[in-house]
């Protein structure tokens, strides 16, 4: 099969726990070459809000994480993000070194607040600073990823940006969690064209069987007409996984369960891989 994961924390758990690409200790390795034909990834940069010179740290770990990742380009396809604007640091110019970098998405904020906007721990809406990141980010292609952010922010956000994202993220009407989104938040990104990377942490898919909650979550966005704009963003080593659906090679598994469940194999591959392949424009 072939696979398109919107959001996992590897670069951050290689640097900081000093890991190999191959350690069987992630939940996204080099192991995972054997579970798709064709597997895209986006791995993240995860800026704590508390680190000192975010931008070198990012640096830092973008570049050890490049030289670890050493495998068959024919099967992984690497991409790159950061989670957290906070490296910015009140500078547009950098903006353009995470073009020049390759980033893909920025996750404007983490939980809190930053120059940028305010995320789910936070008050406020979207700043002045994070209108201009914003307009920036289009010029660039850069998605801006609407996960994490508050609802005043999220919503003075996506009036500005061209391609909205949730890398990682749930549906508040099953599972009601600040970090979820509203059916209103889901239907703004699928009418800007973007798409929605269902975040396969159990807190906030909900209680109770992982795979049931991972299939009323997609019947939900299936139901609100959603097939073309839903993805998924595993979160894989950023978070506290089922033990049932804990690694990247448990995404096969998790592609039959919801077979099983009566999801068609053509919904499924745009769920699992097309849709974030079209929104990227791979």
């Amino acid at each position: 099969m072939n696979f398109f994961d919107l959001h996992c924390d590897t670069p951050y758990k290689c640097y900081e726990g000093a890991l190999s690409f191959e350690n069987q200790d992630l939940a996204v390795s080099s192991n995972g070459i054997i579970s798709f034909d064709k597997w895209y990834q986006c791995f993240a940069v995860w800026i704590n809000e508390e680190v000192e010179n975010p931008f070198l740290y990012y640096k830092n770990v973008l570049n050890n994480f490049k030289f670890k990742l050493n495998v068959d380009k024919n099967i992984l396809v690497p991409l790159f993000t950061v989670e957290g604007g906070t490296l910015l640091e009140n500078d547009l110019e950098r903006v353009n070194e995470l073009k020049n970098d390759g980033i893909r998405a920025l996750t404007l904020t983490w939980n809190g607040e930053n120059q940028i906007a305010s995320g789910v721990n936070a008050i406020g809406g979207l700043k002045s600073f994070g209108k201009q990141v914003i307009e920036s980010l289009n010029d660039y292609g850069i998605a801006t990823d609407l996960s994490h952010l508050n609802r005043e922010s999220f919503f003075d956000a996506i009036e500005v940006t061209k391609y909205p994202i949730a890398t990682h993220s749930c549906c508040d009407a099953i599972f009601p969690h600040k970090r979820n989104l509203s059916d209103e938040q889901i239907r703004l990104i699928a009418q800007n064209s973007g798409i929605i990377g269902l975040c396969l942490y159990p807190e906030f898919l909900g209680t109770g069987d992982v795979f049931l909650n991972v299939y009323k979550h997609i019947d939900h966005l299936l139901d609100m007409g959603l097939e073309n704009h839903i993805a998924i963003g595993s979160d894989f080593d950023g978070a506290d996984m089922d033990k049932r659906l804990a690694k990247i090679t448990d995404i096969p598994y998790l592609y039959r369960k919801m077979n099983e469940y009566g999801i068609d194999m053509k919904t499924l591959n745009k769920i699992f891989f097309e849709n974030a392949y079209n929104f990227f424009k791979l």
